[in-house]
This record gives structure tokens, C-alpha cells and sequence, in this order.
């Protein structure tokens, strides 16, 4: 796609204005193709720059008014979990020094010194001294005994399980804080969200340990009732926070218990993002079926770059096509306001009084205000800008991409899917393989970061992902039996767009959440239905009446959407 061959057309304000001619004098020089995700990210850049110093010093003012109110508490980190969450507790020292010995019985036979620890485990060093021996009688801590005893892997195995202990333990006492918020509950030592039977995953509970951390100025030993109701209200609103949990009920509703368990560690490693409707985003390969999907690249990537950089509706844009070029036009640019004289005082303001303007002739004058422009001479006349040929609409546009002859792609294995930006992509769940390959199974693929490794096709597409809907799990990849194109994606774009946080994924999912609630209690029983007959073993124990909660929680989703939503007759 030539993306030279692209312009955009802004509202009439300077700033904009600016912007604009800036960019032209960039792309000469540094040749950037318009509409990639660097050049959203520029324009945003501009203007968020003028914002940042406002927000600091609001940030910093809020963080004094906190520091008033209470002296700072103590900052602590989970050891091992990969993420800083300011309620965890530290790790212990493994050295440090205690009263009690750090081994139940220690001997030398021949040359082999023997130490039996604390918990049990035997540590050996052959070739000892009587040295050695004294030394390790001396030791104080179990690391003094591992370090003079143990080998190098014996010490490495030690440290390992000190440290995943430390991370649990952490992670439980995370879980534990959690449970005083309105949404979670523990139970027999798990975390869970109230009137679901399916406990969260440790690193999920460690990301809203993060997200609520965000909301809450005091340790997690130090919270009062009062920070809780607040942070309560806080995270209700929260986009992040509402994801997380949404993720975590789409799951659930997944009939393959491993989803819920899994999914999130898989996604988290291979840096896929999560939308704020709790769907997922991916990168998967096609073929292309169309000589031109110029029109095609160009409608998809401007209308899911404007929601997801600029953070703006894209019905606000038309698209035309002038001189070969493509361009978007703001609304505020499709019409101009001219000065135009007045034909019928010929632009002289006045005009001679008729026999109802005579009785209001001061002073015996002849001539009045002419009533066309109230005695200005000219008027001001609303026209519409040639900016080419009219498109359409760009959301319109979007909308109707499924239906474009250009809109053809397929996959490259079986060359048998009708792949459309758009339209979902699903083949049955009965026959689709649960496995943890990457390949070689039944399903449809996606990746992340793995999409140039993929040599299948030509072109890269951005595609929306059901939790509900994953029926594999590897390494890199994954498998789903439903997935719904979006976007194309340039190559070179291809491993960097999901790793971008100007790209925000959040804004991607409407359309699809409102399809996605559609009888969405049946098609969860029948896809339970349809997993039973295969895997009977592996039915997770979810009630018909837990389904329902969640299908229930999940079509507030819909409520959400409906609010920010006008008809337009």
C-alpha cells in the first residue's frame, strides 16, 4: 500500500493546522508513511505534550494532600511475581541469623561430611576436613550450611524454592487483601470473584493487586474501612480494572478449565493486550484473494488507529479520493463559511423603504436597511469544500468493509476459510483438538510476537479473540475456534504495534462485545454440552446458576456501551 499517496484533513484550528504542515515537511525529509502508527503517534505526541505539565503538577499536588493526611507508609515488593505492588510483603532474608540452629544433625564419616537440615534434606561434601566439619557447626543460617556443604546446584534448588515460598506467600497475603473488596472472596485458601466457583490464577491476582494498588495510599496492613470504600467506588470505574475482571468471566465461561488457569500467564508472556471488554488481541497471517486492497488497508487502519491513538470517534471523519490520493477529512473541514454581497441591495446596505418601511423613515428618508443582509451589504454563506470524491463516511465505511469485493483474504494451509476485515472467522468447536502444540493441531491459529517467524501468507491482520473461544495453548501460539480480523497490518508494524502503549487496545471492542452478548447463555451451555461428550473428566464444576451471574455481569457490558451511544435518524 502506498501510503504517500494518503493525506488527512484536520479541524480549522492552528494547532491542527500546524500539525499538519508539520507532518508534510517530515514525510519529505524522513519519507514516513502516513496513517502508520508513528505518524498517530506524532500528532497525539504534540498535543499531549502541551497537557503533561498541568497533569504533574495536579499529580503532585495530590500526592502532598496525601502526605498531609498521613506520613508516607513503607514500600514493599513481591518477590519473584515480576511486578511491584506497594501492600506485599518482603521476602526474608534467608541468612539471617536466628537462635536456632539451622540443622538437626550433623557428622563427618571418613571424609564425608553429612548435615541434616531443619526441613529434613540431607546436604553431603566428600574429601571434608575436620575444618569443615567445626565450620559447619559454627554456621548460623542454613545458606552459611549450603554455601560450605552443598554443591553449586544444591544451593541453586534451595534459593528457587525459598523463593517461589516467599512468592506464594506473598500472593496469599495479596489474595487475603483482595477478599476485602466488594467484588472478591477467599475460600479454602483461594481467591475468588463472589458467586464464582473458579478461583483466579496467582498472576491474575497479583494484576489487580497492582491495578487497585494504583487507587490506594496506604499499605495493605494499614487499610482502613473508609480507604476501602473508597478504592471500591474507584475500581468500579476503572477501564483497566473492569478488563481484568471481564477477562476473567470470559473465561470462565470457556468449557476447558485450563483456560482460565492459563490463559492469562500465556497472554502476559507473549505480550498480547487485553481490551476493555475483556477480549484479547492478536496477530495471525493471511492470504491474500484481491490484486488491490488498497481502499481496504487504508479504511481499516485509519478507522481502528483513530480509536485506538487519538482516542476519537471515527464517524467524525469522511474519506475521499482526489488526485489518486486518499484523504480523511474532519468534520469541521467539510464545510466553509464564505462573505458573499448581497444581490439584492447590490452590497450599497440599503434599499429604497416601501409603504410599510415609510412610517419608520426618520426624517424623511427614502431608503431603509436592506431586510437581505440587515443593512450590511454582504452576508455569510455556508459551502461545502471540494475535497474530491466523497467515500463515504470512514465508520460507515468500516461497517461495510465485509461486503467489498477488495475486503477477500484466506488462510494459507487449507486456502478454504472466507477471511474478511470485519466479519468473524470460525469454524466448529466438536473439531477443534485441545493440546499445548503450537502447530499441528485442529483450531484456528494466532500469534503475537511469533508473526514474523510464521511464513505462512502475505499479509498481517490484527484480530479480536474471545476468552470463551481459545481451545489451545503453547508456547507462542495459540488456537481458537472463532476470531473476528479488524485490521491489516503492515509488516513492518507486525511485532511492534501490540508492544506500543500509544496503541490502546481498549477501544477496539464495542461492536464485537455487543454481538459477543447476543444469547450468549446459550451458546456458553452449548459449548459445555459440546466439551462434555468429549472430555467428560473435564468439566469444571460451574452451576447453571453461576453461568447466569456471569452472563448477568457481562451484559452490563451492553448497558455500558448503549449510554455512549446517540441514533442518528
Amino acid at each position: 500500500m502506498n501510503f504517500s499517496k494518503i493525506s488527512c484533513i484536520f479541524p480549522p484550528n492552528e494547532q491542527y493546522i500546524s500539525l499538519f504542515n508539520t507532518f508534510i515537511l517530515k514525510q519529505k525529509q524522513n519519507k514516513m508513511g502516513l496513517f502508520s502508527l508513528s505518524w498517530f503517534k506524532s500528532q497525539k505526541q504534540k498535543q499531549l505534550d502541551e497537557l503533561q505539565h498541568e497533569i504533574e503538577v495536579k499529580k503532585l499536588e495530590k500526592t502532598l494532600e496525601r502526605l498531609d493526611e498521613k506520613e508516607k507508609s513503607p514500600i514493599y515488593t513481591i518477590s519473584g511475581v515480576g511486578v511491584s505492588n506497594p501492600w506485599a510483603p518482603t521476602a526474608p532474608i534467608v541468612n539471617t541469623p536466628t537462635t536456632v540452629k539451622p540443622y538437626s544433625n550433623i557428622k563427618i564419616v571418613n571424609d564425608v561430611l553429612t548435615v541434616v537440615l531443619n526441613d529434613g534434606s540431607i546436604i553431603t561434601k566428600s574429601k571434608a576436613t575436620a575444618e569443615d566439619f567445626n565450620n559447619a557447626r559454627e554456621c548460623k543460617t542454613e545458606a552459611c550450611l549450603l554455601t560450605l556443604v552443598g554443591s553449586p546446584d544444591i544451593l541453586k534448588e534451595k534459593q528457587e524454592a525459598q523463593a517461589a515460598y516467599e512468592k506464594a506467600k506473598a500472593i496469599q497475603k495479596g489474595a487475603e487483601y483482595l477478599a476485602k473488596f466488594d467484588d472478591f472472596e477467599m475460600k479454602d485458601g483461594s481467591l475468588y470473584i463472589k458467586g464464582i466457583n473458579r478461583s483466579i490464577p496467582p498472576l491474575m491476582v497479583d494484576e489487580f493487586l497492582k491495578i487497585i494498588g494504583n487507587h490506594s495510599y496506604n499499605s495493605m496492613d494499614n487499610v482502613t474501612d473508609r480507604e476501602i470504600d473508597e478504592v471500591n467506588e474507584l475500581i468500579q470505574k476503572d477501564d483497566e480494572y473492569q478488563s481484568l475482571k471481564r477477562f476473567f468471566m470470559w473465561c470462565c465461561l470457556n468449557p476447558r478449565a485450563e483456560v482460565a488457569d492459563k490463559l492469562y500467564n500465556f497472554l502476559k508472556k507473549n505480550s498480547f493486550r487485553i481490551t476493555k471488554q475483556g477480549f484479547f488481541v492478536a496477530l495471525r497471517n493471511v492470504v491474500t484473494l484481491h490484486g488491490s486492497t488498497e481502499l481496504v488497508q487504508f479504511i481499516s487502519n485509519a478507522y481502528n488507529k483513530v480509536k485506538a491513538v487519538w482516542k476519537k470517534s471515527p464517524a467524525d471523519y469522511t474519506v475521499f479520493l482526489e488526485n489518486g490520493e486518499y484523504r480523511m477529512v474532519h468534520k469541521d473541514w467539510l464545510f466553509k463559511v464564505e462573505s458573499c454581497t448581497c444581490e439584492y441591495c447590490d452590497g450599497t446596505g440599503t434599499v429604497p423603504c416601501n409603504d410599510y418601511d415609510e412610517d419608520y423613515a426618520e426624517d424623511g428618508e427614502d431608503s431603509c436597511d436592506c431586510p437581505e443582509c440587515d443593512g450590511q451589504g454582504t452576508y455569510e454563506h455556508t459551502v461545502k469544500i471540494d475535497n474530491g470524491e466523497e467515500i463515504g463516511n470512514l465508520t460507515e465505511l468500516y461497517l461495510d468493509l465485509p461486503n467489498r469485493a477488495e475486503n477477500r483474504f484466506t488462510d494459507a494451509h487449507t486456502k478454504t476459510f472466507d477471511i474478511r476485515i470485519g466479519r468473524p472467522v470460525n469454524m466448529p468447536m466438536e473439531q477443534c483438538r485441545w493440546n499445548t502444540d503450537d502447530c499441528g493441531a485442529e483450531g484456528l491459529h494466532f500469534t503475537s510476537d511469533e508473526i514474523h517467524y510464521v511464513g505462512c501468507g502475505d499479509t498481517s491482520v490484527l484480530v479480536l479473540i474471545n476468552p470463551m473461544k481459545v481451545v489451545g495453548i503453547g508456547e507462542s501460539k495459540g488456537r481458537c475456534y472463532e476470531y473476528l480480523p479488524i485490521m491489516t497490518v503492515p509488516r513492518e508494524e507486525a511485532t511492534e504495534i501490540l508492544h506500543d502503549l500509544d496503541f490502546d487496545t481498549m477501544e477496539l471492542d464495542e461492536s464485537y462485545a455487543i454481538r459477543e452478548l447476543e444469547n450468549l447463555s446459550t451458546k456458553a451451555r452449548e459449548g459445555f454440552i459440546a466439551e462434555a461428550k468429549k472430555y467428560e473428566f473435564n468439566l469444571p464444576a460451574l452451576s447453571a446458576v453461576e453461568v447466569l451471574k456471569i452472563v448477568k455481569s457481562l451484559d452490563e457490558i451492553r448497558q455500558e456501551i448503549s449510554k455512549r451511544i446517540v441514533n442518528i435518524d
